[in-house]
């Protein structure tokens, strides 16, 4: 019976230490609404890095990451620095929003967005509606 008490402690502890090994804190449905208003390389970088460590520790977080003024370049076609992990997430459900307000401004049409951007009428209130919801609010990148 000891031996059996044993084994199986063992077995917890090891099963704890993947779960830490892997990073994932908890499975829960969190959902994170980001505002995203830089242009700079490392800023994009670092906004798709946020959304990689969020899922990492929360595989089903939900993410909407909502990009204006300068930050929408990390979904102009020509200007991101990171179209490939923008497409690689957003493969994996994580929403990028491209303000229309900030598009008008400066005359980019949809057609100028990476394919998997969706556009809203409105950053701010997009990300007002989003914390009248529930969401948390992150103001990502760096």
């Amino acid at each position: 019976m000891k031996s059996l008490l044993l084994l199986f402690s063992c077995l917890l502890s090891l099963s704890a230490l993947s779960q830490q090994n892997d990073g994932v804190v908890d499975m829960k449905k969190h959902k994170i609404v980001m505002q995203f208003s830089d242009s700079d390389s490392l800023s994009q970088a670092s906004v798709v890095g946020q959304v990689k460590n969020i899922r990492t520790a929360w595989p089903n977080a939900q993410i909407e990451v909502v990009c204006h003024g300068p930050g929408l370049e990390l979904l102009i076609t020509s200007k991101s620095k990171a179209p490939n992990q923008v497409a690689e997430w957003a493969g994996k459900g994580v929403t990028f929003s491209a303000c229309n307000n900030t598009m008008k401004r400066r005359n980019i049409k949809k057609e100028d967005l990476l394919p998997t951007a969706q556009v809203v009428p409105s950053a701010i209130i997009e990300l007002t509606l989003k914390q009248e919801k529930g969401w948390a609010y992150i103001k990502g990148g760096h």
